[in-house]
């Protein structure tokens, strides 16, 4: 009985802070897990070193952009022409630490699909000092994926307004950016 409340103690705690005790999961198997979280931790990789050819290689050519703050993007062109001031900055760089929460995956090989739900933490660096310029922004998305013969490719990617839900994200990035 006493394993029993230390257990419940843990699980409410966790849910309360927002944190996960592991990701949650439906279908597929351990390795189509790790492949997504492959081509996650890939993806955010490509963006915190300013690729931005790279970082839209890993989006359909049909891709839409839903954020509650700003307008829908639809296509690589309109994501290249909205991300590309912030990646050819002389002066700053984006820069982003994201972690998945939840996936679930339906189907086998090309064709298949996933989805993320993630929080992220964000900021604008400065490229000669390191240093954060402005705030930290923390939150949650959801991205909709598709399996192609390159891999896992972004469909629908989902700011769904979570502001403020990945505190402890935001205090990571800070202590990542200060090393």
């Amino acid at each position: 009985m006493k394993i029993f409340r230390v257990l419940t103690t843990l699980f409410f705690a966790a849910a309360l802070t927002g944190e996960s005790l592991a990701i949650e999961r439906r279908g597929g198997t351990e390795s189509d897990y790790a492949e997504i979280q492959a081509f996650h931790d890939t993806s955010i990789q490509k963006f915190n070193a300013g690729d931005l050819e790279g970082s839209l290689a890993d989006y359909l050519e049909r891709l839409r952009v839903l954020h509650t703050k700003r307008t829908a993007i639809t296509g690589r062109g309109e994501m290249r022409e909205s991300w590309s001031k912030s990646f050819s900055s002389t002066a700053t760089r984006p820069y982003l630490v994201s972690e998945i929460q939840e996936m679930e995956l339906q189907g086998n090989g090309v064709g298949a699909w996933a989805y993320m739900v993630c929080r992220y933490a964000s900021a604008v660096l400065d490229k000669t000092t390191g240093a954060i310029k402005g705030e930290v922004s923390n939150g949650r998305y959801i991205a909709l994926m598709t399996k192609t013969e390159q891999g896992w490719k972004v469909l629908l990617d989902i700011d769904n307004g979570a502001s403020g839900a990945a505190p402890d994200l935001a205090d990571r990035l800070k202590k990542e950016v200060a090393k």
